[in-house]
């Protein structure tokens, strides 16, 4: 999960992409993309110049492990600016991961934001 956003933030979204799974489900703003090679078609680039734009902190994380299945969720801040607008929002997310031949992949994002 740490690795998803380190490799949004630096820019390399072929990295971002292989900690997805191919069927991945992504929740974001209201909409859904069903499917990595949808996330990479539609929102994967701006998610990464928005990463690369502002300052975003993780101020408290929970999550649990069931066998093969695991979930996180995280609450933060996002700041900075994007594209001349100022940013300054709260941030909910939650991912579910899948083990499988020995490597984790995420399988479920949800995103949500407010003022």
């Amino acid at each position: 999960m740490d690795g998803f956003h380190a490799a949004l933030t630096r820019g390399d979204t072929d990295s971002a992409l292989g900690f997805l799974a191919d069927n991945a489900v992504i929740f974001e703003a209201g909409g859904v993309e069903r499917g990595k090679a949808e996330y990479a078609s539609h929102h994967l680039s701006a998610d990464s110049a928005f990463s690369q734009a502002v300052l975003s902190e993780v101020t408290r994380r929970t999550g649990e492990l069931a066998g093969d299945l695991a979930w996180i969720a995280s609450e933060g801040r996002t700041t900075g600016t994007y594209k001349g607008k100022p940013i300054d929002v709260v941030t909910t997310e939650t991912m579910v991961l899948r083990r499988s031949g020995g490597a984790w992949k995420i399988v479920h994002i949800h995103w949500s934001s407010a003022d």
